[in-house]
């Protein structure tokens, strides 16, 4: 009896069976502030580091995951709803991504993509966009690079978004 309970829990837990690690996807959307910033492609370095490296850029909205599996479709909406003169003014930024496993174990590769509508209508502006983010691989902290990458960045709005796989030990 205790090896079908044994069994079953093993088939029902898969994220749990990879000696106690889960994968996390940290997903983070920016707008430059200094007209002389320019985002990199790549920033290495801790959680801290990128943050620091973004001086001159404010941060709209950052997701961190809870134990992301392949198939995932990971959201972030951020969005400023406000009365402006008499009608609604809206800015925010609304992301719909899906989040891929390729491989298995320290082999894995880790592929995000989807599309991030970009809306700032109201204070004189009426900007619409769709940023459409091919699925790219994206770096795993754990296995030996610690950094961050940019995916796609919006110029006409000055936004950029980055991304990331960290993994926890439980």
């Amino acid at each position: 009896m205790i090896k079908i309970v044994l069994l079953a829990t093993a088939l029902l837990l898969p994220s749990l069976s990879v000696a106690g690690e889960v994968r996390n996807v940290n997903f983070a959307a920016f707008q430059a502030v200094d007209k002389d910033f320019e985002f990199e492609p790549v920033v290495p370095g801790t959680f801290s580091d990128f943050i620091s490296g973004m001086e001159g850029s404010k941060i709209l909205a950052m997701v961190h995951t809870a134990d992301a599996i392949s198939g995932d479709v990971i959201t972030m909406q951020t969005s400023v709803l406000r009365d402006d003169e008499g009608s609604l003014g809206d800015f925010g930024v609304d992301c719909q991504l899906s989040f891929k496993v390729d491989g298995e174990g320290d082999e894995a590769g880790y592929l995000l993509g989807g599309v991030c509508r970009i809306i700032q209508v109201g204070r004189g502006k009426n900007i619409r966009t769709s940023v459409i983010i091919p699925h790219a691989n994206i770096p795993d902290t754990s296995q030996g690079f610690e950094g961050w990458i940019m995916l796609d960045e919006d110029e006409g709005s000055g936004i950029a978004f980055y991304a990331n796989v960290s993994v926890e030990k439980h």
